[in-house]
Order: C-alpha cells, then structure tokens, then sequence
C-alpha cells in the first residue's frame, strides 16, 4: 500500500531557494542526518575507547572477565557499547541503501 506524504511548505521553499528538485533535497537531507546520527554515535563509543583503553566492547568484556577493570559500571557500559556498535552497523546499512 502505497502512502501519500505532504511535503511541508518550508521543504519547497529551501528546494527552490537552492534550486533543487524536492526529491534530492530530501535524499541529500536524509544522508546528512544519517552521517550526522553516525558522528554522534561514534563519539559515544570514542569516549567508552578513551575510558576503558581499548578498541571494542568485547575487548571490554575480556578485560572484565580477567578482572583488569572492576565488572561496575564497566559491565552495563559494555553492554551499551554493544548497543552502539549494533545502531552504527545499522546506520551504515541504511545510509548505503539511501
């Protein structure tokens, strides 16, 4: 089933001050904000690399295992490092199907 969508008025006056055709204008609006989304989530993991000195959650994990970092937070933060890893994996998919 197909959709109908409105397109705000805002989204056809910036495509015609820029001279663009409305669908790449919001094709180059949606990669922004995909790029954008891909920033964010790999300083969130940046500042998990700078705190545990390591590479990966799993590399975390193992550091927790062998008892090198106390297991809390560093446990749930693993877990959500894990969480980003899997969102910057889906961001990618979907910015190279964009």
């Amino acid at each position: 089933m197909m959709t109908v969508m409105t397109i705000p008025i805002e989204i056809e006056r910036v495509a015609k001050a820029l001279n663009l055709p409305l669908e790449r204008l919001m094709q180059r609006s949606v990669k922004a904000f995909i790029r954008q989304e891909m920033r964010a989530t790999q300083m969130d993991i940046a500042d998990f690399q700078d705190r545990y000195s390591v590479t990966s959650a799993n590399e975390l994990r193992v550091q927790i295992e062998q008892g090198a970092v106390h297991s809390h937070p560093a446990w749930e933060d693993s877990i959500e490092w894990e969480h980003l890893e899997s969102h910057l994996e889906n961001l990618e998919g979907v910015l190279s199907e964009a």
